[in-house]
């Protein structure tokens, strides 16, 4: 089956083959399903699937290539090189994409049959972010439900996350975003942040903050610079550097698929655009890969205050700045709302195009200390929720309706669930 493969296509298959140890379980049922289907689809048809890629392959000449070594990732750097410089890379993306248009359908079916459980993300403002009432959540205007919260005697951040997500640890189970360990898999609940708020309440889930991960940051950045110091060979065999290092973020702080989480995070902070400086972009780059690789039933994501934005100058990325080019660092409250607001979007967005997600998904946003919460069900129509009200709720409600949307049990049992919003 690999043989009569298009180069390219065998060459990326292989590339995330090689990385089988580092792939969520979700990645290896799609790669697992991937490799079946083609496996099943015969000659003909297959000739026809592959044959506009086959042709931009030889108009750019990658044949002449050969096996690079029989290193996927240098063949796949080299004929996308190859096809860059042959002004067909634009032509070669669309076919790849008219390919997967073909296939992604038949094994999204396979795994996310319509009975398949349903997911909760949840979206956190925290405490000191400048909230502008009147634009809050504006982009999601006309959408949902927009449901009144009862703060009562829920002081401070603690207090609101308490009120949501329950107590912790209590004597019948380690409560995991308001359910139990034994309902989700630590791997199926991620809580991802900018501080550590939400440390006690993730339970055995796996949980990532910004803050706690400063130590890896600096490794990473002195690593990565000590290596352009010395000189690379190419842009490439830099991505490749980076992409070898493995360096460990501490004891305890991956307790669960240590090595997978380790190369996830390095991922996320080499891929993602501002991850090792801006604390709020590491949680929505962090929770969007989350959702893309490791797919979640439950997702908590809770951005902080940023800091102000600094000089260029001052943020080269891999370099050591002298002292006096170091700039203080001063919280930027209203900034950071301008920005979560784009970036919550952005992880709403990116979770919508996820089949794992599509129809199954309830969607809340909250606001810490803000008597208003938002609600979106994926598969309801956006306008026509907006018809409904919905009597006010305490964080208890919320809490209970987020495990019962899960078909999960949560161990306080204070608060009733928002019939109106998981019934039907």
């Amino acid at each position: 089956m690999l043989d009569r493969l298009p180069a390219t296509v065998r060459a990326s298959l292989m590339v995330e083959l090689h990385k089988w140890a580092t792939l969520f379980p979700a990645e290896r049922k799609y790669q697992g399903a991937l490799l079946a289907h083609l496996s099943a689809v015969p000659r003909a048809d297959a000739d026809r699937m592959f044959a506009g890629i086959v042709k931009i392959e030889a108009d750019a000449g990658v044949r002449a290539i050969g096996a690079a070594g029989g290193d996927p990732g240098k063949f796949q750097d080299e004929s996308q090189a190859l096809l860059r410089k042959k002004r067909l890379l634009f032509q070669w993306r669309g076919e790849i994409e008219k390919l997967f248009q073909q296939i992604d359908p038949v094994i999204e079916r396979q795994l996310y049959p319509a009975d398949a459980p349903r997911r909760l993300v949840v979206q956190l403002y925290g405490s000191g972010i400048s909230i502008q009432t009147d634009k809050l959540w504006e982009r999601f205007k006309g959408s949902g439900y927009r449901i009144p919260l009862k703060l009562d005697g829920a002081t401070g951040a603690d207090g609101f996350l308490r009120g949501v997500f329950g107590g912790g640890v209590t004597s019948g189970g380690v409560t995991s975003g308001g359910v139990t360990s034994g309902g989700v898999a630590p791997l199926e609940s991620w809580f991802v942040e900018t501080g550590d708020g939400l440390a006690q309440f993730g339970g055995a889930g796996t949980a990532l903050s910004y803050s706690r991960l400063g130590g890896y940051r600096d490794e990473l950045t002195r690593a990565l610079y000590d290596k352009v110091q010395k000189g690379v060979e190419s842009p490439q065999a830099f991505a490749a550097y980076a992409r070898s290092l493995k360096i460990a973020p501490g004891n305890g702080v991956f307790p669960h698929e240590a090595e997978v989480m380790q190369a996830f995070v390095r991922d996320v902070f080499l891929t993602g655009n501002g991850t090792l400086f801006v604390n709020n972009t590491f949680v929505e780059w962090a929770a969007v890969q989350a959702l893309k690789r490791a797919q979640p039933r439950l997702l908590v994501a809770r951005y902080g205050v940023r800091d102000k934005m600094k000089p260029f100058s001052s943020l080269l990325l891999f370099s050591q700045p002298r002292a006096t080019d170091q700039i203080p660092e001063i919280e930027d409250p209203t900034g950071s709302f301008v920005d979560v607001e784009q970036l919550s979007y952005y992880v709403w967005l990116n979770a919508e195009k996820t089949a794992a997600y599509r129809n199954r998904t309830l969607y809340l946003f909250l606001a810490e200390g803000v008597d208003e919460m938002l609600a979106l069900r994926s598969d309801q129509a956006g306008a026509s929720a907006t018809t409904t009200k919905l009597a006010p709720a305490t964080l208890e409600d919320v809490g209970q309706t987020m495990a019962a949307w899960l078909n999960v049990s949560r161990p306080s049992g204070d608060g009733r669930v928002i019939g109106g919003l998981v019934q039907s």
